[in-house]
């Protein structure tokens, strides 16, 4: 298990949730991660455009850090921590994986008709869209993605 330097959100907010899971790199655990999430949302009363933006964003990304982090195949495992409150969702993807950016790919050119554009970065463009601030660091032979997501009171 990977561990995280636990925090809340904002001390000063009493309605903190957060949301824990570690999945084996594999695309079979997404389908399960998608339905906890689901249900976490509808326990902190998160409408389901951003249920459906949470889930998009993750699946997004462990796509990528599957596909790229473990070229070799290995065994690996990959961190979800979701911390909540009624103002915010901030979410922590950590992973073993090889170091991998996901935010240095360049955004698609949406101008181009949909035939002309090359494969791929429409993910990322989406998690860049739907999240309000997101950062990616590797430290001590982990990858460390943290997005921030503001909710509307």
């Amino acid at each position: 298990m990977i561990k995280h330097e636990e925090f809340n959100i904002n001390d000063q907010v009493t309605d903190y949730r957060k949301f824990i899971r570690v999945l084996p790199n594999e695309i079979d655990a997404l389908s399960s991660l998608a339905e906890n999430v689901e249900l976490f949302g509808e326990e902190v009363s998160w409408d389901c455009a951003v249920v459906m933006q949470v889930n998009l964003v993750l699946e997004e990304l462990i796509v990528n850090v599957i596909e790229y982090g473990y070229p070799d195949g290995r065994t690996g495992a990959i961190d979800v921590l979701i911390e909540t409150n009624t103002k915010e969702i901030i979410i922590h993807i950590t992973d073993d994986g090889d170091a991998f950016d996901p935010f240095q790919s360049e955004s698609p050119d949406l101008t181009l008709e949909l035939e002309d554009r090359p494969i791929g970065g429409l993910g990322i463009y989406l998690v860049k869209s739907y999240m309000h601030a997101y950062d990616y660091s590797y430290a001590k032979n982990h990858n460390v993605v943290t997005l921030t997501k503001k909710l509307l009171e």
